[in-house]
């Protein structure tokens, strides 16, 4: 009865730091996205620069954190098997679950944003995508090539970083979609700084003119650079450190339950490690800002596409069995990917982009969850 008492409240707990870590990556995320945007703003930066460069490269760190790990220091099959599932499964969950939750938010927000549309930077969305699509079908033919082939996987592994390299010379020197106030949120540390210096002024119960002028400086002033860089800073370090909690949460309330690791391998901790590029998106459609939202997402894809890829090719075998289950499901997520990001391609041609189109990723996503569960 003891035994039982004791394991039914560590359960608890485990629920209980789970609820905590989405609190910690949801402020993350919220100080990070703020803070991003003034970065890109003091710095006089492009909304791709931003969105599809710094915020994607500062919340794909926490997973590519995952397979590094596990190549270098578990080591072994074990360790190659768990980087490579790693690695091809980032770019999956980003092309289907991180893309409907896009839609969903639109749908969420459709009242308050009066448009059941994303208004976006087509050439700016197409341009990661068609990286994406090169980098990651060049890591498709690596992994299917026979053993023997050892110097084909040598040329891939050495063409992705010039590859993503040239991506970004090519988002950083094209200054479309430059960054602008519009509804620029006050940085959260300026603001915190303001109220302990004393400089906010007190709420009074009669209007005043003057005060109220003074509180408008006060507030739309522009912070300096070290305050910002430090709260983009802490906002990353929130999200690794929630996505982190998150992740040994997931594992110990699998373990607790009984999970399938093969459910908790393909599914569920690929989620939790997605989960800050989908928080930044919702949070970016939620102040209309449709292009820092695809961005990061689109942005995130053709990091992982690239980074992690080198990595797996190699350190690794890197190669895919069919005859194998998990590595047969691997091989599918892949395809779904490559899917999704075609679709995508093709839908982001204008500067709207339906909610039907995101919410496709949905749909991909639930297939293949069915698939595992019939695999399983």
């Amino acid at each position: 009865m003891l035994f039982y008492n004791t394991g039914q409240l560590l359960f608890q707990m485990d629920l209980v730091v789970f609820l905590l870590s989405f609190v910690v990556i949801l402020v993350g995320c919220e100080f990070f996205t703020n803070g991003v945007e003034w970065v890109g703003k003091r710095f006089r930066l492009s909304e791709g620069a931003v969105g599809s460069i710094l915020a994607a490269v500062g919340t794909a760190m926490p997973e590519t954190l995952i397979p590094l790990i596990a190549i270098l220091f578990i080591g072994g099959d074990a360790g190659h098997e768990i980087g490579t599932g790693a690695i091809l499964g980032a770019p999956f969950m980003l092309a289907t679950l991180a893309l409907f939750v896009c839609g969903l938010s639109v749908l969420i927000f459709a009242k308050r944003r009066k448009t059941k549309t994303l208004h976006i930077n087509g050439k700016l969305i197409r341009r990661d995508l068609r990286i994406f699509l090169i980098a990651y079908s060049l890591a498709v033919v690596a992994v299917f090539v026979p053993l023997e082939f050892r110097w084909v996987k040598w040329i891939v592994g050495a063409s992705l970083i010039p590859l993503y390299g040239y991506y970004m010379w090519l988002t950083i020197q094209r200054k479309d979609g430059m960054c602008e106030d519009g509804d620029l949120k006050c940085l959260y540390f300026h603001r915190m700084a303001n109220r302990i210096s004393g400089k906010a002024p007190e709420k009074e119960t009669v209007p005043d003119e003057v005060s109220e002028a003074f509180r408008k400086a006060v507030y739309t002033s522009e912070p300096p650079t070290y305050l910002i860089i430090a709260q983009v800073l802490m906002g990353l370090l929130a999200i690794i450190v929630g996505a982190n909690m998150f992740v040994q949460q997931i594992q110990s309330i699998a373990d607790a339950i009984g999970l399938n690791p093969l459910i908790l391998a393909l599914i569920i901790a690929p989620i939790a490690t997605e989960l800050p590029e989908k928080f930044n998106s919702f949070i970016w459609i939620k102040d209309g800002k449709d292009t820092y939202a695809i961005g990061n997402i689109t942005g995130a894809m053709v990091f992982q596409s690239c980074f992690p890829v080198t990595i797996g090719v190699l350190l690794t075998d890197w190669h895919i069995d069919i005859s194998n289950t998990v590595q047969f499901l691997q091989a599918v997520s892949i395809g779904v990917a490559l899917l999704s990001a075609s679709v995508l391609y093709l839908r982001s041609s204008h500067r709207e982009l339906h909610m039907s189109g995101l919410m496709l990723g949905g749909v991909l996503y639930v297939l293949f969850l069915v698939l595992v569960l019939m695999s399983v």
